[in-house]
């Protein structure tokens, strides 16, 4: 697990693992449907579960959360406690693999609230482990702002509510690279300039293999074997340019100025430039990732009272902003930005400019096969 001196347990090894597993496969670029994540399953656990009701404001009472490491802050489980009269129990996974066979082991049971990542929320609601609440009926709804309200694995926002956003970039020393060899792209990227000396990747087969796709003129989960071949050609002319590729240590390498250039999840941005002010990130014009985790209703719900209470009660950026300021991220809720210290305001991994937003992608869900793709031509890249 790397160092992450602005929070110790909101690790690059958490975004490692939420993506899924890194499978090692052998044959062709092509193979047949594994075991990787991020695919369909056939577990089911029953038919579909709602709760969809008029919203009411639980009062007292318990509330069982299982979410990621780092999103949810003493400070903040104490003012939720303190407003709604509700009793907290917080527990951590640290993929959504590991969220995933917990709910199916236990059909469900056992958490209230759940946090998946948006590929997980739509894996989730296919194999019916989400319970349909509506966030349309809850009160604070309307603060959530109109890029997050119809996302592609919950279309109506039926199972799940936005909670934190975050991107993947290009992070660069502006003080050592002159600005005629600054990367504004990953096909920037992947033909390094000579001031740049060796280069920083992180260490995640969906975020290398998305860069270099988007890199050659394709796109996530592209279908096209050409498309695939291209992305590995140019990974293997890259490969003598990389000097470090890893999840662990990004911030520190890029603050230090080990690395002069390096691919970033936003929060480690966030830190190194916070550490040292001539780093600058970059959202490529050919598609920086974009992801989204959520909070949602477990099937298995025992307080599903609490459990909108608590949703709702998240909705209000007033209460979140403490979540934001811990993860290092912008507001999914209108205002929200506003709220957060100004010195952190500044930095477009936490508040992008229209512009940059327009280059952010959403990560969506490819289908096992195209995953398949995705582990081979990482591991044929990485040894």
């Amino acid at each position: 697990m790397m160092t992450n001196t602005r929070h110790p347990q909101h690790d690059a090894m958490r975004i490692l693992m939420r993506r899924g597993c890194a499978c090692i496969l052998a044959g062709t670029m092509v193979c047949g449907i594994g075991a990787c994540s991020g695919g369909v399953s056939d577990v089911a656990s029953g038919p579909a579960v709602s709760a969809v009701a008029p919203y009411r404001a639980a009062a007292g009472g318990e509330l069982h959360v299982y979410t990621w490491a780092g999103y949810m802050p003493d400070s903040v489980i104490k003012a939720f406690e303190k407003d709604t009269g509700i009793s907290l129990t917080v527990d951590t996974f640290d993929s959504n693999e590991a969220l995933e066979a917990k709910l199916q082991s236990t059909g469900g049971e056992g958490y209230d609230i759940v946090m998946p990542s948006d590929y997980m929320v739509e894996q989730l609601i296919h194999e019916k482990l989400l319970m349909k609440f509506g966030v349309s009926t809850l009160p604070n709804a309307k603060n959530i702002k109109t890029e997050f309200r119809n996302p592609y694995y919950d279309k109506k926002m039926e199972y799940s509510a936005p909670y934190i956003v975050s991107y993947t970039g290009i992070v660069y020393d502006a003080k050592a690279i002159p600005a005629s060899d600054a990367p504004t792209s990953w096909n920037d990227f992947f033909h390094p300039k000579a001031s740049w000396g060796k280069t920083q990747l992180l260490g995640d087969q969906i975020e290398v293999v998305n860069a270099a796709l988007r890199a050659v003129g394709a796109d996530q989960c592209a279908t096209d074997p050409q498309d695939y071949q291209d992305a590995a050609n140019l990974l293997e002319r890259y490969k003598s340019k990389l000097g470090v590729m890893s999840s662990e240590g990004v911030a520190d390498r890029l603050a230090s100025g080990e690395q002069k250039v390096g691919m970033a999840w936003s929060y480690d941005a966030y830190q190194a430039m916070a550490s040292n002010p001539d780093l600058k990130f970059v959202f490529p014009s050919d598609g920086a990732n974009k992801f989204v985790d959520n909070v949602a209703i477990s099937r298995g719900a025992k307080n599903v009272a609490q459990a909108k209470t608590f949703i709702n009660w998240m909705l209000d950026p007033a209460n979140k902003t403490t979540v934001e300021q811990n993860a290092g991220a912008g507001s999914v809720l209108k205002g929200g930005d506003e709220l957060l210290p100004a010195a952190m305001r500044k930095f477009n991994v936490v508040v992008p400019s229209a512009e940059e937003e327009k280059h952010a992608i959403l990560e969506k869900r490819c289908s096992n096969k195209l995953n398949d793709n995705y582990t081979m031509m990482f591991e044929d890249f990485r040894n």
